[in-house]
């Protein structure tokens, strides 16, 4: 591949990640752009029956299939095509790491610091709607939080935070990949005030999830940090964190946010499964398909929910049996690869590579087991990234080591990180200039 072409495929493929940090509205445009460069470039047999490939594929035949016999419309749209399109662009995705980017575990690790570094932009957001200071109104930072106010999707009432995804779940569900992130950062950046750096990262990232009052946010983030722990090999100390963690919860219970409205959302989440789950006995073997799913149980429960509000229950409705199997299929699997990469590995950091994708990947189910994150355009195309990561490093690892390109050591450079810091900050003051000056006129 000549340097040009390389240039504008990795352009590419970071504007996918940059999209995830600005706008719940951008994911599916850069996740479409991607398909049609992948249409538009790929040459040779299409992977069909590969890792994870076949199981887009499987749930895009399911799709159209479960639609076919159960036939519904979102507005004038048939409700098949949306989840069918989606895995359609999650399968194009899958091919376009794989035969076009081919990214080395090195470039791997440098487009997720980079990411990490841009996620400082939602905890940032996420933080200054919390202190929701009537004067801040009044700067530039006015046309900004105005227009993720606009696109609020959480009652009027709510004080909060909803980050740039318009809800304080898909928010902090976010946050918890990046205090992820600080952790492999922490582990791998070489110097002593990166080290610190990564932990106050952390520290901060941990402060804007408090800000979104997410309970699961917490249970994804804990489990999450005991598999990346786990995955370092720290078998002991990650059983003492463990019930480090599980003590303290017990001896101090009021660290649990919004623990006053607890008890009511317990109902609420117990009514929305119930109802949930006549519906899937109702609709065991092909499901309902999203959207669908809400025009339902709106009939059923007398209001409108659009999911089960758990990652399991909600695939179990929307895809039937066939679905979850197709996904508990995929864990399974991306599970096992991770753990056989890791072994793999020859650098430290490498196998903290393995660890820190994986322990998003769980992470966010630890977090769906109350709600359903990976439903969004945001999260869902994060999720679907670290699956997709995984598989793809691993056969560059075990499948195919003959032809593996540079095991050696190459520490990050901070420099590289200084520079892309500093033109996220340039490019958030150009943005902010231009809307004020539309303001003032």
């Amino acid at each position: 591949m000549s340097d040009d072409r390389r240039s504008w495929v990795n352009r590419l493929t970071r504007l996918l990640y940059w999209s995830i940090l600005l706008s719940p509205f951008l994911p599916p445009v850069a996740l479409a752009a991607v398909g049609a460069a992948t249409v538009a470039t790929h040459r040779g047999k299409w992977p069909f029956f590969s890792w994870p490939e076949k199981i887009w594929v499987g749930f895009m035949l399911l799709s159209l299939v479960s639609w076919a016999f159960n036939p519904s419309w979102f507005w004038w749209i048939p409700i098949g095509i949306i989840p069918g399109v989606m895995f359609a662009l999650y399968y194009l995705l899958s091919v376009w790491m794989r035969e076009t980017v081919r990214w080395t575990w090195q470039e791997v690790q440098d487009m997720y610091l980079r990411f990490w570094l841009g996620g400082f932009y939602v905890a940032f957001i996420v933080i200054i709607q919390q202190i929701d200071w009537a004067p801040l109104n009044e700067t530039l930072l006015g046309p900004l939080l105005d227009v993720y106010d606009k696109f609020r999707w959480q009652a009027e009432n709510s004080v909060r935070s909803v980050g740039t995804s318009g809800n304080s779940n898909l928010a902090a569900a976010l946050l918890i990949c990046f205090a992820l992130m600080s952790i492999h950062a922490l582990s791998v950046l070489p110097k002593r005030w990166q080290k610190a750096g990564a932990f106050l990262g952390f520290l901060v990232f941990c402060a804007a999830i408090w800000c979104t009052g997410s309970r699961g946010a917490w249970v994804g983030l804990v489990i999450g940090l005991i598999v990346q722990i786990w995955m370092t090999g720290h078998r002991v100390r990650t059983v003492v964190i463990t019930l480090g963690i599980l003590i303290a919860v017990s001896l101090f219970p009021e660290i649990i946010p919004r623990k006053d409205t607890l008890a009511s959302t317990i109902q609420a989440r117990v009514e929305v499964w119930s109802t949930a789950l006549e519906i899937f006995r109702e609709h065991w073997l092909l499901g309902t398909l999203p959207l669908h799913f809400g025009q339902i149980f709106a009939k059923k429960a007398g209001f409108y929910v659009y999911h089960a509000h758990n990652i399991f229950l909600g695939i179990a409705t929307e895809y039937g049996i066939i679905g979850l199997l197709l996904f508990l299929t995929l864990i399974v699997e991306t599970i096992r690869r991770a753990r056989r990469w890791r072994k793999a590995a020859n650098a430290r950091e490498e196998k903290r590579l393995a660890g820190m994708l994986l322990s998003q990947t769980i992470a966010l189910l630890g977090h769906g087991m109350y709600d359903y994150p990976i439903i969004a355009p945001q999260v869902g195309l994060l999720f679907m990234l670290s699956v997709i990561m995984i598989h793809t490093q691993y056969e560059r690892r075990i499948l195919q080591r003959p032809q593996w390109s540079d095991d050696s050591h190459h520490p990050p450079d901070s420099r590289t990180y200084s520079r892309t810091a500093s033109s996220m900050l340039l490019l958030l003051w150009g943005q902010l200039r231009q809307e004020w000056q539309k303001r003032t006129g």
